[in-house]
């Protein structure tokens, strides 16, 4: 009976719209703007499906999806059609190595205390059970066993700062441990029978791998501090693995590797870009694709067979394909084909069976709206090839335009080509408010290879904002950009990069929208979160330790909340309570920094989320926010009022 009431509530409210904004940007007010996407489109349209995955007997299939308007993991049987929803916000999904479990991820607070349920199909309730309610603890799962209910997940249940690994099976819920971490293990390796082979320990030279003998533990290959490689799977027949190293290069590539000697034999790598993930076969237990993203995605196919099933959905355009899932017997398989500006789920069953198309993500209606991303590249005053990508929106002439500088996190993370991505799409919707949207890999951005990483070295609010900044004369230069209309935008690292923007270089951006960014850096680096110990030393080699009290003074020069008096345009902070990497403290000190200087800032601050909101409700709320306040402050357009701001209470 609620729901129905909610549901007129809404209905009965859309004639009312919501008042949209035009647009007063010189350069947008003659232009045959594309057609307002409404804000619920992109955060809460109830037909965007996706995560299809195929269960190992073939038989099954289970998505992420909507059941009565809230998130839920849909099961469906391919023979009958028969269909059926689990209302849960899941991260991910799994299925079990026996078809008959499905294992969900789920961060119920933004926390990232994360849980792993378990639902069995073959009981009438099909209700999840959490296998892992550990208070305060956050549990991973590692991968599922081969033919087995079993799963291996790691805890840090027993010690905050390290990670246990543990086999439970859900059908009786039994955990035993398999191995407790000693302090610096960083990572456990498993194959597919569920046998723990191998460990990475961290040291302070860099690392070392060590492979498991019985009961005992024996050492073999050491690795340096900006060596980056781990393991695809394993060969059968003794100590070798596929894996993606960069040891000994620049850029990360598809190897063998020797896991006694280290000895390492290339299988692929791209000219321009690292090797970012492998499909291996689960029946030849070798790589099966291999993926890059130079500026468009690129994939190299070792198998043949599975190269001509997949050429059909590639098309005439560029378009990423990726094999979400495949049945044990390879047969069937479930297959991502990504753009710009959206994502479609197919099924192919056999050999011989045309795709069937599953679904697609929340724009496939409004794609006629999205503007186009294209690559793009540039020289840094230093010289440095910087890569990106532009988006423009749709109709709209060459001239200069309000341009948004979308910065990504990490900062060891990319911007990429495909749709979402790390910014949650953010660019497109952007682009459709009559912006310019261009997102930089700036030095430090990975993908890019060792070097390119290792010259962000000391460079936060230093060379890798440089960047950022080089990008915007970039655009002005090309006519792209209109040099008094340009605002920066970032989430996590990104978020940073906005209140240094807003602070350091005011000059560059008329307005700056940070979304749980670090205000203090010496303050943030105290206050991460205990499982991040055995990584610290990798931030404090790029960021600087607070322990060290001249480091600890850099730190503070580089911190938005010592540069607060230099603020001169608007500022929309907005972060989750329960964000556990940059503590909600870090944007309530810059707000009241601010506001004790007489700057303008608005504040929002979300409930029940953290490090990126995964509530819908939020997600409405922040593009909301973001559009009111850049049409105010660029000139763009905002749609206004959304309906769906009257039921989000009830989410």
């Amino acid at each position: 009976m609620r729901l129905n009431k909610l549901v007129l509530t809404i209905f009965g409210m859309a004639l009312l719209g919501g008042c949209a904004v035009a647009p007063t940007h010189p350069s947008l007010n003659d232009e045959a703007l594309p057609p307002l996407v409404p804000v619920r489109d992109f955060v809460a349209n109830v037909e965007g499906t996706g995560n299809y995955r195929i269960s190992p007997d073939g038989r099954l299939l289970a998505w992420k999806g909507v059941s009565n308007l809230k998130p839920a993991v849909w099961v469906k049987t391919l023979a009958g059609g028969d269909m059926r929803a689990i209302p849960i916000r899941a991260a991910g999904v799994v299925w079990s190595g026996d078809s008959r479990f499905l294992f969900l991820t789920v961060d119920a607070t933004g926390d990232e205390n994360t849980h792993v349920f378990a639902v069995d199909l073959q009981q009438g309730d099909w209700r999840p059970v959490d296998l892992t309610p550990f208070k305060g603890a956050k549990s991973n799962l590692v991968r599922r066993v081969a033919g087995s209910p079993a799963v291996i997940v790691t805890s840090n249940q027993r010690d905050k700062k390290v990670f246990d690994l543990y086999r439970i099976d859900p059908t009786t819920g039994q955990q035993a441990l398999m191995a407790q971490n000693p302090g610096n293990v960083w990572s456990w390796v498993v194959d597919r029978e569920g046998r723990l082979r191998a460990r990475s320990v961290k040291d302070d030279d860099g690392g070392y791998l060590q492979l498991r003998e019985g009961e005992a533990w024996r050492t073999t290959i050491r690795w340096g501090k900006t060596d980056n490689w781990w393991i695809a799977d394993f060969i059968p027949g003794g100590n070798s693995a596929w894996a993606v190293s960069n040891r000994g290069r620049d850029r990360q590539a598809l190897v063998r590797i020797d896991l006694e000697t280290g000895a390492e034999q290339v299988v692929h790598e791209d000219a321009a870009v690292d090797v970012e993930e492998v499909l291996m076969s689960q029946r030849a237990q070798a790589p099966l694709m291999a993926h890059s993203m130079p500026g468009y995605s690129s994939a190299k196919v070792f198998d043949a067979a599975l190269a001509a099933r997949l050429a059909p959905l590639q098309g005439g355009d560029p378009a990423a394909v990726y094999v979400g899932s495949l049945s044990d017997d390879e047969q069937s398989m479930t297959v991502n084909v990504g753009t710009d500006q959206g994502w479609k789920f197919y099924l192919l069953a056999n050999a011989s069976a045309s795709p069937v198309l599953l679904g697609e993500s929340n724009t496939d209606d409004v794609a006629s709206s999205l503007g186009k991303t294209q690559p793009i590249s540039y020289a840094a005053r230093d010289g440095l090839a910087i890569s990106g990508y532009l988006t423009l929106p749709p109709g709209v002439r060459q001239r200069p335009l309000p341009l948004v500088l979308l910065v990504h996190g990490g900062p060891w993370a990319r911007d990429r080509w495909t749709y979402q991505s790390t910014n949650r799409s953010m660019q497109q919707f952007l682009a459709n408010r009559g912006y310019a949207v261009l997102q930089v890999n700036y030095r430090g951005s990975s993908g890019y290879g060792r070097a390119f990483m290792e010259k962000a070295v000391g460079e936060f609010a230093g060379k890798m904002h440089d960047d950022l900044v080089d990008g915007v004369r970039w655009a002005v230069a090309q006519g792209i950009a209109d040099p008094k209309h340009v605002g920066i935008y970032g989430a996590s690292y990104g978020g940073y990069s906005a209140l240094v923007g807003a602070t350091i270089t005011p000059e560059v951006f008329a307005c700056a929208v940070d979304v749980v960014g670090i205000a203090d850096l010496a303050s943030w680096f105290e206050e991460t979160p205990p499982y991040w110990e055995l990584g610290k030393s990798w931030w404090a080699r790029y960021v600087g330790d607070p322990a060290d009290a001249a480091q600890r003074k850099l730190m503070d020069a580089k911190s938005p909340i010592n540069h607060v008096a230099n603020a001169r345009n608007p500022i929309l902070i907005m972060h989750g309570v329960n964000d556990p990497r940059v503590r909600l403290s870090q944007s309530q000190r810059m707000v009241n920094a601010l506001r004790s200087q007489g700057k303008q800032v608005e504040f929002v601050a979300f409930q029940d989320d953290g490090h990126g909101n995964r509530k819908w409700t939020n997600n409405l709320t922040m593009y909301r926010q973001t559009e009111d306040f850049f049409a105010g402050c660029l000139g763009g357009r905002s749609s206004g009022f959304d309906y769906y701001q009257l039921g989000a209470w009830a989410f």
